[in-house]
């Protein structure tokens, strides 16, 4: 088994690394606080990232069920006029018909008119 060196650095502190390893121990160190804190920070940006987009999302799903009521709203107020232009329609042919009646009625009472008069003046002619 190999026996750890023991040294002095330039303060002269006992070090059980040699100067070089403990350089770059040190690097190591420091990278490592380093990778640690953008770790950190990356995370925090994750996190920022992930709250705005479900803040979009609910915008997003929110807007879409406005939507959707709006659309809603536009089909029902489709179908209220298809309803009414199909009871309008239905008025107009009533009144057709009615305006029929009444044309051939008025024809009729013409025609009765006619025979009486025609009656009348045969009467008087006698």
């Amino acid at each position: 088994m190999d026996m750890p060196e023991i040294t002095f650095d330039d303060n002269n502190n006992v070090r059980v690394l040699s100067n070089s390893n403990m350089k770059h121990t040190e690097e190591l160190e420091m990278e490592s606080k380093l990778f640690v804190q953008q770790i950190g920070d990356f995370k925090t940006k994750v996190t920022d990232l992930v709250a705005t987009l479900s803040k979009q999302g609910e915008r997003i799903e929110k807007e879409k069920l406005r939507a959707i009521g709006q659309r809603n709203k536009v089909d029902g107020e489709v179908e209220d006029m298809q309803r009414q232009q199909i009871a309008l329609q239905g008025a107009v042919a009533e009144k057709r018909a009615e305006l029929e009646r009444f044309q051939l009625q008025h024809q009729s009472l013409e025609k009765v008119e006619a025979e009486q008069v025609a009656m009348i003046e045969k009467l008087q002619n006698q």
